[in-house]
């Protein structure tokens, strides 16, 4: 997926982001097994930019480029694709690309697990 999408959107937030990853869903369903696994991935390689509840505010955080608050209400959230390319391919400085650090399952895990953090809208 990372390498095959070559057309891309502009988004408001800046992210150039292929319109195929709007529609992909993640393939994993959250069952509480796979929450639990995506909040162990989300402490190990997550948290320290996106804090200990995902609001954007952990030690590692820049403050001129403040991560995004992982709690933002279901309405706004972005979709399980773009979720799944923003975590894979990154935005630097901002956010690190994390597609040869994690497989694509551990990215779905993960992505679970922040879908579980959302308020609802």
């Amino acid at each position: 997926m990372f390498g095959a999408m070559l057309a891309h959107a502009q988004t408001p937030s800046n992210w150039t982001i292929p319109p195929a990853a709007k529609t992909e869903k993640n393939p994993l369903k959250p069952t509480p097994d796979v929450v639990k696994k995506g909040r162990g991935i989300f402490t190990t390689r997550c948290q320290k930019c996106h804090g200990p509840l995902g609001k954007g505010d952990g030690p590692d955080a820049d403050s001129k480029n403040k991560p995004a608050d992982l709690t933002a209400s279901k309405a706004d959230a972005n979709p399980d694709g773009v979720l799944f390319y923003k975590v894979g391919n990154g935005q630097p400085p901002k956010m690190p690309a994390f597609k040869g650090l994690m497989s694509r399952e551990e990215i779905w895990t993960v992505i679970e697990y922040v879908k579980s953090i959302r308020t609802a809208p």
